[in-house]
């Protein structure tokens, strides 16, 4: 932290689309650093906002998965920037009524994710994955996926 109280790295929130402002930015950067903090992985990140095709994209070229996602993260662990997070705009859309949630609690839960992922989280593993939820629930102070689907 800097003596102003303000971190030493920036959490940026970008858009694919020129002209377009990340919705609730303000709101999710105090979030972002605040985890990235507690997770002690004090780091510049950039969040960009997408379509799904780009998610798709990127899906298929780096991780051989053709379908689009909600959100894709790419550690870069260089001095000037720790990673990345591409989120899919439609499909948070699309998806957050699955979860009970608004577009805003939805895009909030994705960057949380992003970042825990960029933390070192992981959830191919059901064990590794018990574990994420279980931070991102803390993070996030709700019960999204629901306690009992934290061993599926």
């Amino acid at each position: 932290m800097k003596k102003s109280g303000k971190p030493a790295f920036k959490v940026s929130f970008l858009c694919e689309r020129e002209n377009e402002k990340f919705p609730w930015a303000s709101r999710f950067a105090p979030v972002a650093e605040r985890v990235l903090i507690e997770e002690g992985c004090p780091g510049n990140v950039n969040v960009v906002l997408c379509s799904d095709e780009t998610v798709r994209t990127m899906n298929r070229d780096y991780r051989k998965l053709d379908k689009v996602t909600d959100v894709l993260s790419f550690e870069w662990h260089e001095d000037y920037l720790l990673g990345e997070i591409y989120i899919a705009r439609d499909q948070v859309k699309r998806q957050a009524p699955v979860y009970g949630n608004s577009f805003y609690a939805e895009l909030k839960r994705v960057i949380v994710h992003g970042i825990l992922h960029l933390s070192g989280y992981d959830h191919i593993k059901p064990a590794d994955r018990i574990v994420m939820r279980r931070r991102e629930r803390e993070v996030l102070g709700l019960d999204l996926y629901g306690s009992e689907k934290d061993d599926d």
